[in-house]
């Protein structure tokens, strides 16, 4: 008997690998223009909505806009599905993702008009704000969705795997941009000028106190960032070489951007770290699937991280805080790291069946 398919029952067509690298392309032109902006808000240099930098970040989304809109009508005229059911692998929540961004848009510009400019971690809370985050975010991590449904990519080198990767780290940055008043590297709290720059401003006490509590969430909060997209990738596929170490790197340039690279040593950190990471995920071959080594690769990493961080303190300022904040912090991070990739594992085949 033979069986027939309608159109509606048919899998969503793949995007081809060029063209989500155009996808890419504008993405990382939205995302550059996120933090150009941040820089601008940091420094004091937003007054009106109507500003260069809001004009690369718009123009950025316009772009991707067009083309995921130009994408659809593709794969509409191809398969000669509804709207709805056209929408490319990945691509669905990436339009939706359009939409909202183009609401934070316009809502933004009204906000500003009737509330002013906000400065600082207002502007991250800012309600319109994170309404273009979340369209924002739905934007970019639209080649990693497409990737992460294709079957056949179990083992990819970097020519196929780059655009998923390139997605998650840009959204990753996003969510970092967010958080950048959680960002350790751009206060250092537990630097020996820190902690005496508290203690005779307001005679140590509580405030220190407080402050030492802020740093210990800082690297909690620091290593989710870090670790998460870690162990997304590690679920999915068998990494390529240096996979890691460029997570790393680029989220913390990134990052480094909105002070004008004022902290730029956490670069090297990071990149060290990653290769630490890298190094043991292939001398375990933990691309195999070994439970085990991913588990040391989940540890090593916060450990590799906070201690790089740490070291380098001691020598340009000094460690400030007691050796048991110090050392505890990165016991809590790497316990935080290794309790995330039991979460982030796959389930066992008994499990499955």
């Amino acid at each position: 008997m033979q069986v027939t398919i309608s159109a509606a029952a048919r899998p969503a067509a793949r995007v081809a690998t060029g063209k989500e690298y155009v996808t890419i392309l504008f993405g990382v032109w939205l995302i550059a223009g996120v933090f150009v902006d941040g820089f601008a808000h940091n420094h004091g240099a937003v007054e009106t909505f109507f500003t260069p930098w809001h004009a690369i970040l718009y123009s950025g989304f316009m772009a991707s806009a067009i083309w995921m809109g130009w994408l659809l009508l593709q794969a509409k005229r191809a398969s000669g599905v509804s709207w709805t059911e056209a929408a490319p692998a990945g691509y669905g929540l990436g339009l939706i993702g359009v939409g909202l961004f183009l609401l934070g848009g316009l809502g933004d510009m009204y906000w500003h008009t009737v509330f002013g400019i906000e400065q600082n971690i207002a502007a991250l809370l800012s309600p319109t704000h994170l309404l273009l985050l979340l369209g924002g975010l739905l934007i970019l991590s639209s080649p990693f969705r497409a990737s992460w449904h294709d079957a056949s990519l179990t083992k990819p080198g970097w020519a196929a795997f780059t655009p998923a990767f390139i997605s998650l780290v840009v959204t990753t940055g996003a969510v970092a941009f967010f958080l950048m008043y959680a960002w350790m590297f751009r206060y250092n709290l537990p630097a020996a000028s820190s902690v005496d720059w508290y203690s005779n401003q307001f005679g140590g006490g509580f405030i220190a106190e407080n402050n030492a509590e802020r740093g210990l969430s800082y690297i909690l909060i620091d290593t989710l960032v870090y670790m998460f997209p870690v162990f997304l990738l590690m679920k999915r596929w068998a990494l390529p070489i240096g996979t890691i170490t460029l997570h790393f790197t680029i989220v913390t340039v990134m990052m480094n951007v909105l002070d004008g690279f004022q902290n730029y040593p956490s670069i090297f950190i990071a990149c060290g770290a990653g290769l630490v990471g890298d190094i043991l995920y292939k001398a375990l071959r933990a691309e195999d699937g070994r439970a085990f080594a991913e588990r040391i690769v989940a540890a090593a990493l916060p450990i590799a991280l906070w201690s790089f961080y740490y070291a380098w303190m001691a020598i340009t300022d000094g460690i400030g805080w007691e050796t048991e904040l110090w050392a505890g912090s990165i016991v809590e991070a790497t316990l935080l790291s290794l309790g995330l990739q039991l979460l982030a594992a796959p389930k066992p085949a008994a499990a499955r069946s």
